[in-house]
């Protein structure tokens, strides 16, 4: 599935040549739309109606007001994301933590396709681009697939990351960044001192700008040169023309702007993750420039789609929590962080050596990551990627009386409808009760074999040798859409 290495080396790293790729690999990862749709409701519609089918990305050729084709869906599966990065799908994590630790300088460009049009102040219209409204008690409209890159104050490096923005007006936006996050740390420090924050919102990129986004390492490491890590060669990039930022060469588009880090707007509700609404004051942003190509593509991401989770997840989050796991239980395997229920659960394979490494790996799972609520551990036979798996381990190797690790209080997340909140309307505090599953066998003692294991001598067997070939390519179009909608 993954794209010829030598013809990744020369093309440009961007949005048009990752859809050909995509196209070459999987012909049916990438669905065209040619009846003209609108932004309101109507492309979210199609794309969500479309998940139940392997989560395939569409290019829709008409969008009503908009002016230019929009694709949608990009990173609904784990396998899109691998093909971008030109891995196998169990490579991924790995190779994203790699990234981190050999970052690639990025590369200076006198000139690029992003800057074919520029318009500045006045003629900054946002209402001409098709930003969505996409679900059904959505505030306006959202900037959702935007990567926002800002200059960390204290490292000097660039960093970038994904929040909610929504249009206020023609050349106005809201940027909702919790106080944890990168973008919102840099936004409370100029809060402090009174100044704004210049910003570069990238709108259709390389996958791989995205992705590394969402790695969310220190901001003593360049988020420019992890890309170019994981492109494998040095993200071209050319300077800003509002802003003293540089911004991605072959970019779609490019907004440019400055964050009024004390004026605050309401912002919401807005569909999130969790599937339910979020609504919060954040900073009002002033877009002084919008950059694009003649012929831009445009990027849109549905938030309560699989995609969401899939690049907020994958490799991202998964990397950093086996890299914290395995830390505290260097026999850890695997992880995964399934995209379905509402993404606030783990589950982790470990190799047991003594008996509290299960117990050790929970609560190693919980103090790195606040968003999970209920991790499962498991042992190297069951296989984390097969919800039926972890559910029967959960079954017959877990005893609620013994295996259970309950945290009360423990910090939660405002999208949960279910958590408690305290403190004032304006910054709540979230605590949530979190509860952790060791469905390991015990090392001391004996334990029953299980008896689905393959006979001997049958371990590698190839359905087709025993099935005519028409068969053998329903059971594969079967198992294609199988994974790709399970993730």
């Amino acid at each position: 599935m993954n794209a010829d290495p030598a013809k990744r080396a020369h093309a440009p790293a961007d949005l048009r040549g990752f859809l050909r790729d995509l196209e070459a690999a999987d012909p049916g990862a990438l669905i065209t739309v040619e009846r003209e749709v609108d932004p309101e409701f109507e492309l979210s519609a199609v794309v969500k109606a479309l998940e139940p089918y392997g989560a395939p990305a569409v290019r829709f050729e008409r969008v009503k007001g908009g002016g230019m084709p929009v694709v949608a869906g990009l990173y609904g599966t784990r396998r899109r994301i691998a093909l971008a990065l030109g891995k196998d799908v169990g490579e991924v994590v790995g190779f994203a933590l790699d990234a981190i630790r050999h970052p690639i300088p990025a590369s200076p460009v006198a000139s690029a396709p992003v800057h074919e049009v520029v318009e500045r102040g006045e003629a900054v219209d946002l209402t001409t681009l098709p930003f969505g409204v996409h679900s059904r008690d959505d505030a306006g409209r959202y900037i959702t697939s935007g990567v926002t890159l800002a200059r960390d104050q204290e490292t000097g490096k660039l960093n970038t990351g994904m929040y909610r923005m929504m249009v206020l007006d023609r050349n106005h936006i809201s940027v909702n960044a919790a106080p944890d996050h990168d973008l919102g740390r840099i936004i409370s420090r100029a809060a402090e001192r009174g100044e704004d924050v210049p910003i570069a919102i990238v709108i259709g990129h390389h996958p791989a700008y995205a992705i590394g986004s969402q790695l969310k390492h220190g901001t003593d490491v360049d988020s420019h040169e992890v890309t170019g890590a994981l492109l494998g060669r040095p993200l071209d990039v050319v300077q800003g023309v509002s802003v003293d930022l540089q911004v991605p060469a072959y970019a779609e588009i490019v907004l440019e702007g400055v964050i009024h880090a004390r004026d605050l707007v309401q912002e919401g509700p807005f569909g999130e993750f969790t599937y339910y609404y979020g609504a919060a004051r954040a900073p009002r942003c002033t877009i002084t420039a919008v950059t694009r190509r003649a012929d831009a593509l445009f990027n849109d991401l549905h938030p309560t789609h699989a995609e969401h989770r899939c690049l907020w997840l994958f490799p991202g989050r998964e990397a950093r929590l086996l890299e914290a796991v395995r830390a505290s239980v260097p026999t850890v395997r695997d992880v995964r962080i399934p995209f379905h229920g509402g993404s606030l659960s783990a589950y982790i394979s470990i190799e047991k050596r003594h008996e509290a490494d299960g117990r050790q790996a929970l609560l190693a799972a919980f103090s790195r990551d606040h968003f999970l609520k209920h991790v499962v551990v498991v042992d190297p036979d069951v296989d984390v990627f097969d919800d039926r798996e972890v559910l029967w381990a959960l079954n017959v190797r877990f005893q609620a009386d013994r295996d259970l690790v309950r945290l009360d209080h423990a910090k939660g997340i405002k999208m949960d409808p279910s958590a408690t909140r305290l403190g004032s309307a304006d910054r709540p505090d979230v605590v949530t009760a979190k509860l952790g599953f060791d469905a390991t066998k015990p090392v001391t003692t004996a334990f029953p074999e299980r008896a689905d294991l393959v006979p001997p001598g049958f371990d590698h067997l190839d359905l087709a040798e025993y099935l005519d070939t028409a068969t053998s390519a329903r059971l594969g179009s079967f198992a294609r859409v199988a994974t790709a909608v399970s993730e």
